[in-house]
């Protein structure tokens, strides 16, 4: 008699689950479709126009206006020959390239104190201070144009890649701060502690210890530099005035002004321009979103 009512009511339970089973199926259809549609939609508005570039760059002139599919009918890379073989391309190359290591580097060597004084020292209005290092943020690019080119012309810097460095390190230079105090944040003060006590010095225990763990968000300092200097266009337009100090945004407007576009020139300037970075993207990829979500678990 005892055994009838647990008989029961695992029978019942039985129904119970199965149609909770059959209620929680539709539910997952559609949570995933919720989070897969928004995912194809930016996946396309991406991949697209990137396409689009590829298809520009292999078909020839009159096969841009002729043949409006994806598929060239006679792909060719005289576009990407075209390109190479030129001069202004390799100059503007060059200078880019320069620009963005020296625009790395002067941010690093600014930025790595400061953030280390936020993140270590204990001083009045250090949370105030910390909060104002970011106004210059809050500026357009636009309005730093005129203050940029006098300063520029009165120290004799107007087709220098030395202005555009320091003009771009002082556009990075708050958010690499914030970045990098984060960071050394989350790098435990005892070992310092106990370096100290061994008797290494400040300068040591920087060198030694906290550079080392730091190396991810030095990496992607770094990159959001050369990302910086190798994308923008309104300062370079200000504070240069001849091809030899043109970068490749720049060259690549010139493109365009030349009398009749060059659409698969174009097409492949902008992918041969896009390609290292992104090439250097990928292998770097899991210390860069190390150090942007180091501060998620504090």
């Amino acid at each position: 008699m005892a055994s009838t009512p647990q008989v029961a009511t695992g029978g019942a339970a039985v129904p119970s689950a199965t149609a909770d089973a059959r209620t929680a199926a539709p539910r997952r259809l559609v949570r995933a479709a919720l989070l897969a549609v928004p995912l194809l939609a930016l996946a396309l508005w991406t991949a697209i126009p990137f396409l689009v570039t590829i298809s520009v760059s292999l078909k020839t002139r009159g096969e841009v206006f002729g043949n409006f599919g994806l598929l060239p009918h006679n792909p060719t890379l005289n576009a990407y020959r075209e390109v190479i073989a030129d001069p202004a391309f390799r100059r503007a190359f060059l200078n880019s390239v320069v620009i963005g290591v020296g625009t790395s580097l002067l941010t690093l060597t600014l930025a790595v104190p400061a953030a280390y004084a936020f993140a270590r020292m204990r001083f009045r209005g250090r949370h105030l201070i910390l909060l104002f290092v970011l106004l210059p943020r809050l500026v357009p690019d636009v309005g730093t144009m005129v203050p940029l080119y006098k300063m520029a012309a009165a120290a004799n810097l107007i087709d220098n890649p030395l202005s555009l460095i320091i003009a771009y390190s002082g556009m990075l230079l708050p958010l690499a701060v914030w970045l990098m105090a984060g960071f050394f944040q989350q790098i435990p003060v005892e070992i310092e502690e106990s370096a100290s006590v061994d008797g290494a010095t400040l300068w040591q225990r920087i060198r030694y210890l906290v550079l080392p763990l730091a190396a991810p968000a030095m990496i992607t300092v770094f990159v959001l530099a050369v990302r910086e200097a190798w994308n923008e266009f309104t300062l370079v337009l200000v504070l240069t005035s001849s091809a030899e100090g043109r970068t490749l945004p720049y060259a690549l407007f010139l493109m365009g002004h030349g009398g009749i576009s060059n659409y698969p020139a174009s097409a492949a300037f902008a992918l041969i321009t896009l390609v290292p970075f992104l090439l250097v993207y990928t292998r770097i990829e899991r210390h860069v979103v190390a150090s942007l979500t180091s501060g998620s678990s504090k």
